[in-house]
């Protein structure tokens, strides 16, 4: 079965995470003696933010392509599968840091938002921040100058810079926090529910089932998915599972009615339905228009639509 490289740092191979794990280098540094692509790969257990202060990129995250143009900001969760194309004259940082020091870092700082931000990857455009993007440059600027050095408090300023980087990220993407001033809502439902999603969605589940796992009604979990995100948890929910088909089909060489089971599907006409209705595509219609995000190119899917 083909599946998409998985590395610790770019090219550098498998191996442990360690807990405090960081690193932080510009882009030239790594893309320039790559001809400037990054293939599409993913970082088990690390976070990383890329940081374009000059030039332009195509970003492929998750099977889609998004234009950077500097000003941008990145943030990549863990095995989220993403690659770059820069342009050769493009500047900026990229900070790669263990998953587990960033969320011992946000649990000391006992903030909800921060927990929320290092679950998402997301682009963020920066071209009306430009104090933001000199806040942000600052701190990976120390960052850099400091994970060179030896010194007493090293890992504290690392750490302060750190937290102040996924600050500045979290007010950039932030735009709605409703749910933490309504009395009616718990705060930390919507947590919840993205934890529980993020361990049934296989699972078929109805919007009814995550409420009563939840120990909540419906129309106060849709109130509490709906101040966070703007979405309705069953659009959550889609989105999550069309996530993880586009994952099986442009980085596994399973058939659609293989994809379709490992999702709880038990009728593949069914799942390439649901699929169009959220793509617009048929999966084996997606797989073949996607085939160039592939770094080998997977068995002919020879499934039936």
């Amino acid at each position: 079965m083909n599946t998409i490289p998985s590395f610790n740092l770019y090219l550098d191979g498998d191996g442990i995470v360690e807990p405090r794990f960081l690193h932080i280098e510009t882009i030239p540094m790594r893309s320039r003696e790559n001809d400037w692509t990054i293939r599409p790969h993913r970082h088990p257990e690390l976070f990383q933010f890329l940081l374009l202060t000059a030039g332009a990129a195509d970003m492929q995250l998750e099977g889609t392509t998004a234009r950077l143009i500097a000003p941008a900001l990145t943030a990549v969760t863990p095995n989220a599968i993403h690659g770059y194309v820069f342009r050769p004259d493009t500047e900026g940082y990229v900070l790669t840091v263990a998953e587990a020091y960033l969320t011992e870092l946000v649990g000391h700082a006992d903030d909800a938002a921060a927990r929320d931000a290092i679950r998402t990857s997301a682009i963020v455009p920066l071209a009306n921040d430009q104090e933001m993007v000199e806040e942000i440059r600052l701190a990976c600027e120390r960052v850099l100058f400091e994970s060179r050095r030896e010194q007493a408090g090293k890992h504290a300023l690392v750490a302060a810079d750190l937290l102040r980087i996924l600050g500045l990220f979290i007010r950039l993407t932030e735009s709605a926090r409703e749910a933490k001033n309504d009395p009616t809502v718990p705060d930390n439902l919507f947590e919840r529910f993205r934890t529980l999603v993020e361990e049934c969605f296989r699972e078929q589940l109805t919007i009814t089932d995550y409420a009563e796992r939840l120990a909540t009604s419906e129309r106060t979990l849709r109130r509490a998915t709906q101040a966070r995100s703007g979405r309705t948890p069953l659009e959550i929910l889609k989105q999550r599972t069309l996530l993880e088909a586009q994952r099986d089909l442009l980085y596994t060489a399973r058939s659609v009615a293989e994809v379709a089971y490992g999702l709880g599907f038990e009728d593949q006409a069914y799942f390439s339905r649901f699929f169009a209705s959220g793509t617009g595509l048929t999966p084996t219609q997606f797989r073949k228009q996607h085939k160039s995000y592939l770094t080998a190119t997977p068995e002919p899917d020879t499934a039936a639509l």
